[in-house]
């Protein structure tokens, strides 16, 4: 029989799954038995699929996450039994947020919507071809990005740094977006510190494009059903930090730390060297 499994991963036992999985992870593996520390890392991805399939306020991510903290109990309660209590490091953490549904913010009166790259791509390529003579003159528009076809602009002896501020200009006056921006030039451009920093955290000079396209609240880069995320607004960007167990002195912190920082500070508490790519700082006020 043909079964189609991927189905698991939108549902509440894809989760189930993962941490049975886990569970047999240690004694197949000998987990905390060699007097070495070992890492179990755990990705409990159906929050994902669900959430961008029904969006952050609907019911089936709420049954999801009501279903995940039994699991997680349980799974705690294995760890403790197999492991021993106050014996194991435990931390949770996320990689995004996400942008409500737009239907959903349309409801309660908030500004939304989505956006069509394709669209944008298409017009733009037909205007730079008008105005600049440069066939396709943009690879591909994805992640907020405009990423140029630099070979097509250089065969036609285009002028590269005008086609950019031609596209800016455009963009600039797209509904949904609220700024677009030089990456390579980002010194000289007027945003918020905390934006220009966002931006430059996530730059890589051999993959990253040419535009950055900021969002505006409420929207996000697709037309797809569902939702999704890609912006820097406190509803994407803001995700939990949690740390138990071994080592871990119990209180809170309103304190700002980013996910960079869990690497130092899991590195200090075993007291090893940090990894070679770290930029992260350690969160003093949990270690004991």
């Amino acid at each position: 029989m043909n079964k189609d499994y991927s189905l698991l991963s939108s549902s509440p036992y894809g989760n189930t799954f993962t941490l049975e999985l886990a569970k047999l992870a240690i004694p197949s593996e000998q987990l905390g038995q060699s007097g070495n520390t070992d890492f179990l890392a755990v990705s409990l991805s159906s929050t994902d699929y669900v959430g961008h399939q029904f969006g952050p306020n609907s019911i089936e991510l709420e049954d999801t996450y009501l279903r995940l903290d039994k699991d997680i109990e349980d799974f705690f309660n294995y760890l403790d039994k197999t492991i021993g209590k106050g014996n194991y490091l435990f931390f949770l953490t996320a990689d995004h947020g996400v942008t409500h549904v737009p239907d959903f913010s349309k409801e309660n009166k908030l500004p939304s919507g989505g956006l069509a790259p394709k669209k944008f791509k298409t017009e733009l390529d037909s205007l730079i071809l008008e105005k600049f003579k440069v066939k396709k003159a943009i690879f591909t528009l994805m992640n907020n990005q405009v990423i140029f076809d630099t070979d097509a602009i250089k065969e036609v002896n285009a002028d590269y740094a005008k086609i950019k501020e031609f596209c800016i200009d455009y963009l600039i006056k797209q509904e949904g977006i609220l700024n677009a921006v030089d990456i390579k030039n980002l010194n000289n451009t007027s945003i918020p510190q905390e934006i220009k920093t966002k931006i430059i955290n996530g730059y890589n000079a051999r993959r990253s494009g040419d535009i950055y396209i900021i969002l505006d609240s409420g929207w996000y880069p697709s037309l797809s059903t569902g939702t999704g995320h890609g912006a820097w607004n406190p509803y994407d960007s803001h995700i939990p930090s949690l740390f138990m167990g071994w080592g871990i002195k119990p209180g809170k912190t309103n304190k700002q730390y980013y996910m960079t920082d869990i690497a130092p500070t899991i590195s200090a508490l075993l007291h090893i060297q940090e990894p070679s790519g770290s930029v992260g700082h350690v969160i003093t006020e949990l270690i004991k």
